[in-house]
């Protein structure tokens, strides 16, 4: 496969998607056919915050608990990518199915569009959450250049039968992260925020398709030129316009 060059700079890609739509599965197959950077999922890096939240305060903190793993996935991302221009990737003559911006590219096991769905979900089952302040907070740390902001977002979506067939196979998630309520807000949020985006900057993946037919179609994706698309907005954008969804209609 032969990708074009999109320039030098960084591009970060975002897979989302809801819990068993196979998003980890679908960024390895990516990165070991483009040589993509993986930053992986929170729960690789470390425990989930105690749930549920008691207060303002406990979110607040667990906020702060996944700013502090997104700014490891950063730092940890960022120091592959001097390594590999370091090293001069020797093997690179050798895999000429690799993208030749590799050493520019990472690819997010989900990122802070999760995290903000997720205070929305939250709210979905009445338990304190901060979904405005997770936007502000993750917004001024992009700002501030200590998180990766995603060029584009790669979503993985499947039916429930297959959600329940994956489910039975790998296990369990935690109870309130597959709640049927929660699932339904974190979809419903996250479609808002793929459709304030520039539709060249978003991919939606049908996850029961096979891995490398998904893989191949990232790739693909990965490896078109964006540098005339518009940026993406800050994630403020998403609280905003689902205020905004929930105001009155004026009669």
């Amino acid at each position: 496969m032969t990708f074009t060059r999109s320039g030098d700079r960084l591009t970060v890609t975002a897979v989302e998607g809801l819990c068993f739509a196979g998003k980890s599965t679908l960024v390895r197959a990516v990165a070991e056919l483009t040589g993509a950077v993986i930053a992986p999922e929170y729960t690789d890096l470390a425990p989930l915050p105690a749930w549920p939240p008691t207060d303002e305060d406990a979110v607040s903190a667990a906020l702060q608990q996944f700013e502090h793993l997104e700014a490891l996935r950063t730092t940890k991302a960022k120091t592959q990518l001097r390594h590999r221009a370091a090293n001069d990737r020797p093997d690179r003559s050798d895999r000429s199915d690799r993208s030749d911006r590799s050493d520019r590219m990472v690819l997010l096991d989900r990122s802070p569009l999760t995290l903000i769905a997720h205070e929305y979900g939250m709210q979905a089952l009445g338990v304190p959450a901060d979904p405005t302040g997770a936007a502000h907070r993750y917004t001024h740390a992009a700002l501030a250049g200590t998180i990766l902001t995603p060029d584009r977002y790669v979503y993985v979506s499947v039916p429930d039968d297959v959600t329940a067939a994956r489910r039975a196979a790998r296990g369990p998630v935690a109870d309130h992260l597959d709640h049927p309520a929660v699932r339904a807000r974190i979809s419903a949020v996250c479609s808002t925020w793929l459709d304030l985006l520039p539709p060249d900057q978003v991919l939606r993946l049908d996850g029961t398709m096979p891995v490398p037919t998904l893989a191949a179609a990232t790739a693909r994706f990965l490896s078109a030129d964006t540098r005339r698309s518009r940026p993406i907005p800050p994630w403020t954008h998403l609280t905003d316009a689902i205020t905004k969804q929930a105001q009155p209609v004026p009669s």
